[in-house]
């Protein structure tokens, strides 16, 4: 009996063993040579290519995020890539490209295995007047509950493309008055979901900064934002509906500060005026074999919104960060939402390898046409270890639960993870 017992036990423990030999040892494939400080490959004097690669092993108590169904399982992912530096420095303009491709692997649940590609540039300019900076990416993702949990569906992995795309610009007219603008493109396309809607949105920025001191800015700034939001399908043929896509405009008109805001306080706040203007849907309802069309009624919303982003160095070893945003969003299946968001995290260094980081967030998520409310708590506590300037290592834990007014949507998760990244 004692036997039986310890079976099981012995199974799972050579199990986590054999996995975790497989997370450590994977940045090592094709790098059995000794680690040095320079580059992978140099190509001129401005070229550097450098190996990106890491693994990770992570338990999950609930994959889907299903709150009547949990399941649990490990998750084995080891990515692979590369990261090209252009400019070294050398020059006003600097370029980074780097990509990654993601080997996921499950130990029971092998149908959610899967690649996931990843690819980014990033690039910045700075001269006399301006400071210029731009990015570009593509990311395959794979997910129970993207969005902070918006979007999910039971029993399911969600899987999207996404593009993203940004360049932001800031030109000093006098030594005290600088104008900053810049546009943002966002386009995600879900894999395979009728129910969720897929969206792309433009963001168009302007900010009017004022030295109110060597070490603080005062601004005055309006965002402007439309998003075109996809049709979505639910049921089948004989029983189902058919909800229209939409198009929608966002404003915000701010005011705020940046900089060193108080000794040993930095960082960046906007407060102001948001509102929203949706448009309207056709809905068409399929009941017992009978057809039903109607229009869906959004109403415009206003409210006041939040940004910001502050960083209290408490010591030298001790570092605070608290965020804020309150906000407008759109849900997994193309309902208008109202964000209010929190989150507070502290980073401590114990010496010059080891350091601690601890995070604590709470999301109100408000459906403005539904009546829904979603209330979502994440903690993060994460252990890591630098032995030198090519390895890392980390352990972390990470506790997400969602307290939802809509039958069917509340969970919890628990993640514990070991990870490993080499840059040579």
């Amino acid at each position: 009996m004692v036997i039986c017992n310890i079976a099981p036990l012995l199974y799972f423990y050579m199990k986590i063993k054999q996995l975790l030999f497989l997370a450590v040892l994977s940045p090592f494939v094709g790098l059995l040579g000794s680690a040095q400080a320079a580059p992978l490959v140099s190509i001129g004097e401005s070229v550097d290519v450098f190996f990106n690669g890491s693994s990770s092993l992570q338990w999950q108590s609930n994959v889907f995020y299903d709150e009547a169904s949990e399941v649990e399982d490990l998750k084995l992912t080891v990515s692979p890539g590369f990261e090209v530096n252009v400019g070294r420095g050398q020059s006003n303009a600097d370029l980074r490209i780097i990509t990654r491709y993601d080997i996921v692997r499950y130990d029971d649940l092998s149908a959610l295995d899967n690649e996931l590609f990843h690819i980014q540039a990033r690039s910045s300019y700075q001269s006399g007047h301006w400071d210029v900076n731009g990015s570009v990416s593509y990311d395959e993702d794979q997910s129970s509950g993207l969005d902070g949990g918006s979007a999910n569906l039971k029993g399911k992995i969600i899987e999207s493309q996404s593009i993203r795309a940004n360049v932001e610009g800031e030109y000093r007219l006098s030594p005290k008055l600088s104008v900053g603008s810049g546009v943002a493109y966002s386009d995600r396309q879900y894999q395979d979901e009728d129910a969720l809607a897929d969206r792309k949105s433009y963001a168009v920025p302007v900010d009017v900064f004022y030295e109110l001191t060597p070490k603080v800015d005062l601004s005055i700034g309006y965002r402007y934002t439309t998003a075109e939001v996809g049709e979505t399908k639910s049921g089948n043929a004989a029983d189902g509906s058919l909800i229209s896509g939409y198009d929608r405009e966002e404003h915000f008109f701010n005011v705020g500060a940046r900089g060193e805001l108080l000794p040993k306080l930095n960082g960046f706040f906007k407060v102001g005026y948001r509102t929203y203007d949706s448009g309207d849907s056709s809905v068409q309802t399929i009941s017992g074999g009978g057809l039903t069309q109607s229009r869906t009624n959004r109403a415009s919303v206003g409210r006041m919104g939040v940004d910001a982003s502050l960083t209290h160095s408490t010591t030298p070893k001790l570092m605070t960060s608290l965020k804020l945003h309150r906000g407008f969003g759109i849900g997994g299946e193309g309902q208008g939402t109202e964000i209010t968001s929190v989150d507070l995290s502290s980073s401590y260094t114990i010496n010059a390898n080891y350091s601690a980081s601890v995070n604590a967030g709470y999301t109100l998520r408000e459906y403005t046409n539904s009546g829904r409310e979603d209330n979502g708590f994440r903690t993060n506590v994460r252990l890591s270890y630098v032995p030198n300037t090519h390895w890392s290592f980390s352990a972390g834990y990470y506790y997400y639960e969602n307290n939802s007014s809509q039958l069917g949507q509340s969970y919890e998760a628990h993640n514990v993870d070991l990870s490993a990244s080499l840059r040579y």
